[in-house]
């Protein structure tokens, strides 16, 4: 065997470059945490940063990047399927072992454990670590997946949750998240901009150059506001946290993605695609696990520590993920 010290250095560079890809966004992520915590920012005022990102500043960005895939985002049956096939697995692992050893006869912790099991932080983390990484062709594609699997996403995991509670999903729950979701600017984006491309109407340079720098503020304000809305205050004890909350950790950065791995192989899309549906499905939860979970009934407490714990381990897992995928 040759040793090539070229190789060596190379590969320790890519593992290193993955640790760089996260601290630029660990950096406004505590900014923002302590911009709030000493009083510059107030609650409304990460009130207001999340409300301008939601429906200000992410609509045009994804409708951008939807126009400008077009119809792709039409042409992904294996990304539907996949993606759909994923969360169930998922939510079927997580059940099981909440239910054999992990939360066992804690029936608002076994609901917290299917529905967080996959998800993710994809707005206010996924899209600037997708960003960081790739580049605007990586929003692109990630635009991609938000469009093709929101619906999914959003009915399997609240179904799951309603599931554990109640014994069955309930209708008026189905109903009501099928309601927020005709009425969400994220997915009315991206419909209009598969819409508008598939009719081939132009977009002028004018409002095309409008829509980038409103989307330039997407990543600094997303973790601005991130920062802000989590509790770091439980770090304090963080080993209390991670060893009640180890396996629905787990099963978020590290089962997920491996399943959504899986079953890409075994339903193909491109490369890009690939890389970019695996790393959003390896984020940590996202905060609104905690504010779901309070509203449907289950143990919030529990649902915050685990965005605290998933987003501390992120801080490791998001670059493994990364090498292992070939992103850096």
């Amino acid at each position: 065997m040759v040793y090539n010290s070229n190789l060596v250095e190379t590969e320790r560079e890519n593992r290193m470059f993955g640790f760089f890809l996260v601290l630029p966004l660990v950096i406004i992520i505590i900014t923002g945490n302590q911009l709030r915590a000493r009083g510059f920012y107030s609650a409304d005022d990460i009130s207001a940063l999340m409300k301008t990102l939601y429906w200000v500043i992410l609509p045009p960005l994804l409708f951008r990047t939807t126009y400008i895939a077009g119809t792709e985002v039409l042409k992904q049956p294996n990304l539907l399927i996949a993606s759909t096939l994923c969360y169930i697995l998922t939510i079927i692992v997580a059940y099981i072992g909440s239910v054999w050893f992990a939360h066992r006869g804690n029936v608002k912790r076994v609901a917290v454990s299917v529905f967080s099991s996959f998800r993710s932080n994809n707005i206010y983390l996924g899209f600037p670590v997708i960003q960081m990484a790739m580049g605007e062709a990586g929003l692109h594609e990630a635009s991609i997946y938000v469009a093709v699997t929101t619906v999914s996403f959003q009915l399997l995991s609240i179904a799951a949750g309603e599931a554990v509670l109640y014994g069955r999903p309930s209708v008026s729950g189905i109903l009501n998240m099928l309601k927020k979701l005709a009425l969400n600017p994220l997915i009315i984006s991206c419909v209009l901009g598969v819409i508008a491309a598939s009719f081939g109407f132009p977009i002028h340079f004018v409002f095309d150059e409008a829509m980038k720098l409103m989307s330039g503020a997407a990543t600094a304000v997303a973790l601005l506001a991130l920062g802000g809305s989590l509790d770091l205050s439980r770090m304090g004890k963080i080993v209390k946290i991670l060893s009640s909350t180890w396996f629905d950790t787990l099963i978020k950065l590290a089962v997920n993605p491996a399943i959504m791995c899986v079953v890409l192989f075994l339903l193909p899309i491109s490369k890009e695609l690939f890389q970019v549906t695996v790393m959003l499905s390896a984020m940590p939860n996202a905060v609104n696990c905690f504010i779901l979970a309070r509203g449907m009934g289950m143990d919030s407490e529990y649902a915050a520590d685990l965005v605290a714990a998933t987003t501390l381990l992120g801080i490791i897992s998001i670059p493994a993920w990364a090498y292992i995928l070939g992103m850096v």
